[in-house]
């Protein structure tokens, strides 16, 4: 799973919001100067915040009068929206900015999980397709951040946070996990060899594919893992493919409608290998049929940089940016409540996702999934503050939640697997639902603030990057992972 960059404490990095029309959810970041403007003669844009009063009253006069309170008033949704889409890079986009909502969603997106595999929830592994879609947007916003700021991406420097981030938490379940099942022996006979071929599998980051070959739990410890070796593989070629994409002026320009291309032949390709007799395992576990979730994330990234981008410009272009995020303004509060609501009926009705025969998931299910989690995402990605959806999502129990998700994905699987029949048989469900959730978020909150805090603290300090000159050489700079 992807999670949000943090200081080395492992804290939100909180900056000063700037504009005071700006709404307090949309919590504005450092801005950073988009390399490769729209024109060439723009070869630097303006940080919005530093605009003097007559920019600031021009892009008023460009939305119109529709949606203000008045020429001295606080701006109305439409200027708000385009305020903040318009905004130095956040979230997703600046390494180090942090929205609670999306922390909110995943947050969500994990209990959904938990729920299902106490057999309670039929579509609750829906949760990791959001977070899919999470992964996508966040490491693609990191990445567009990085090439913009400075001309290039360090591949070591991602790769090596990725691997701070990620497996601390990870050895520590292996390790309890190997300790019980392989020092102590406690399990049924034969676990100790499958809990071995699990571990070895999700090591290597393969167990999605070890679950196409052979269903396993992993001895009720690393079955949950195959969604952990996707996004891994993910991280080891979005980086590589993304960076051969911002090298290419032509596709550059056009790099969202490329990965909603990307969207299309994933699905396109899903259907071919089931029409041609795949299995639903097959498809709900492969990264070539499931990474449409992904690419979902990573076009949303896209748009929203280029949607910054081109309203921080000028020109008739930037009028037209600006007056489609007016009309955005008026869809996205709509839009993201209902998006939620929809996605909260298929945790409910969604059939399985995989087993002998292909369903209607595999068969168009899982894009329509990863759009609708899209839309939710964008909702409170430039969410107003009127935008209640972002609001609640950014409530602080749910996001402190949300920080710790990636423990509680990790130890709810084995809790679930050697404790839940027994709770359900005592408790009843879903009192016996709750016992689990409570016990993972312990073990979850132990594993947060007693590892992977402390090792976020001790991770290496990179040089502070160079940004890159706004010359013709910013569009074919070279790759820094070779440097670091």
């Amino acid at each position: 799973m992807a999670e949000r960059e943090q200081d080395p404490a492992g804290r939100p990095l909180h900056e000063d919001p700037g504009n005071r029309w700006l709404p307090a959810a949309a919590d504005r970041r450092t801005g950073i100067l988009l390399a490769d403007p729209p024109w060439p003669s723009d070869a630097l844009l303006p940080d919005p915040r530093l605009c003097d009063a007559r920019t600031r009253d021009s892009r008023e006069s460009a939305l119109g009068s529709a949606g203000r309170a008045g020429p001295t008033g606080p701006p109305g949704p439409a200027e708000q929206i385009t305020r903040a889409v318009a905004a130095p890079e956040r979230g997703a986009s600046t390494p180090g900015g942090y929205n609670p909502a999306l922390d909110g969603i995943r947050a969500l997106a994990v209990l959904a999980v938990l729920v299902f595999h106490m057999d309670s929830l039929p579509g609750g592994y829906l949760g990791v397709d959001v977070f899919f879609v999470l992964s996508g947007f966040l490491i693609t916003g990191q990445l567009l951040a990085e090439w913009d700021r400075t001309g290039r991406v360090s591949l070591a420097r991602f790769y090596l946070r990725r691997a701070f981030r990620l497996l601390p938490a990870f050895w520590l379940l292996a390790l309890v996990g190997f300790t019980a099942v392989v020092l102590l022996g406690i399990g049924a006979g034969g676990e100790r060899s499958e809990f071995l071929r699990s571990l070895a599998a999700s090591m290597l980051y393969l167990n999605n594919y070890f679950q196409v070959a052979q269903q396993s739990t992993g001895a009720g410890w690393l079955g949950h893992t195959w969604s952990l070796s996707l996004e891994e593989q993910f991280y080891l070629l979005w980086p590589l493919l993304l960076i051969a994409l911002c090298r290419r002026p032509w596709l550059a320009r056009r790099l969202p409608a490329v990965l909603l291309g990307g969207v299309v032949v994933v699905a396109l390709w899903r259907n071919t290998l089931i029409a041609l007799g795949a299995s639903g395992t097959r498809t709900y576990f492969g990264l070539d049929t499931r990474a449409d979730a992904l690419l979902v994330g990573c076009a949303l990234a896209a748009w929203l940089r280029a949607a910054r981008r081109g309203a921080a410009g000028k020109g008739s272009r930037a009028l037209a940016w600006r007056r489609r995020l007016g009309r955005l303004a008026l869809v996205v509060p709509v839009a993201g409540p209902v998006a939620f609501a929809l996605l909260a009926v298929a945790t409910v009705k969604a059939p399985d996702g995989w087993g002998p025969r292909a369903t209607s998931m595999s068969q168009g299910g899982f894009t329509v999934v990863a759009l609708l989690a899209g839309i939710v995402v964008l909702a409170v990605e430039v969410g107003v503050s009127k935008n209640r959806l972002s609001r609640a999502l950014s409530v602080r129990p749910l996001a402190w939640l949300g920080r710790i998700s990636y423990g509680l994905y990790l130890w709810h699987f084995p809790i679930v697997t050697h404790f839940g029949a027994d709770l359900t048989d005592s408790l009843g469900r879903w009192p016996a639902v709750l016992a689990v959730a409570l016990i993972s978020v312990a073990l979850a909150s132990a594993s947060y603030y007693l590892l992977e805090r402390p090792i976020q603290r001790r991770r290496p300090a990179w040089p502070r990057q160079r940004p890159a000159r706004a010359t013709p050489s910013t569009r074919t700079p070279a790759l820094a992972g070779d440097r670091r």
